[in-house]
């Protein structure tokens, strides 16, 4: 079934609660999908059930609404989003970043994200790092709702190997939009400032220094989710998605 046809397909089936699947550990397959960058037909990629329902959770958040529809389950639109950013971060995380001489580009460690860098200075675990300060700015928001990312993670009961495979899909996808395609992880203060003036900005009004990393993690946000949906839109007819039952 092709992706397009998505809705219509979660019109009937959604995810449960967590609290619904009580103490299960064993996650399983839920969706699989197939795209020319994983492999094609021979090498379909498994999204399983507890890591696509943190991050429906993780867009509920986000946009600020309840998790659970009138049903008592998740809500469509929370779990269509989710696929939508799983499928774009897994499709780009395999693309290869050296086609244009530029795989050796590391990551500059900026000092908002400084106290969190990799002691050994891995580049991936830097940008992995980087992806877990954007999604927790995203869910908290500029208002600082308590919202933890941690709660959001225990929650749906992932244990740390499954969190990070969602870490670093975000990071791996971010590297490539950013090495590839446009540069969009290191806005200057310069940028910063003037968006901190700009209408529609959250933060307008603040004081830059006291609001400096946050700010810079919301556009980190708006630029990866500008770009995961671009990318999705031109790709979606060379998905093939479906649900296993």
């Amino acid at each position: 079934m092709r992706l397009g046809l998505l809705l219509s397909l979660l019109l009937v089936a959604s995810l449960a609660p967590a609290h619904a699947r009580g103490a299960e550990t064993v996650d399983r397959v839920i969706y699989l999908f197939e795209a020319p960058e994983t492999g094609g037909a021979s090498t379909p990629r498994q999204i399983f059930e507890r890591e696509l329902a943190l991050e429906a959770r993780l867009e509920a958040l986000a946009a600020g609404e309840p998790l659970l529809d009138a049903r008592g389950q998740y809500a469509a639109r929370h779990i269509r989003a989710a696929l939508d950013r799983h499928i774009a971060t897994d499709l780009l995380a395999h693309l290869p970043v050296d086609t244009a001489g530029r795989g050796d580009k590391k990551l500059p460690v900026h000092p908002c994200e400084a106290p969190f860098r990799a002691q050994d200075g891995d580049d991936l675990e830097n940008r992995m790092q980087l992806a877990r300060a954007v999604l927790t700015l995203r869910i908290r928001g500029p208002n600082n709702r308590d919202n933890s990312l941690r709660g959001a993670v225990d929650a749906e009961g992932l244990n740390d190997v499954e969190f990070r495979r969602i870490l670093r899909r975000e990071a791996l996808a971010a590297r490539y939009l950013d090495m590839m395609v446009a540069p969009m992880l290191e806005p200057s203060d310069s940028e910063l400032r003037e968006l901190l003036r700009a209408a529609g900005n959250p933060f307008r009004g603040k004081e830059f220094d006291k609001v400096r990393c946050e700010l810079r993690r919301w556009v980190l946000n708006q630029r990866l989710s500008a770009a995961l949906s671009a990318f999705l839109q031109s790709s979606r007819s060379r998905v093939r998605l479906r649900r296993i039952r």
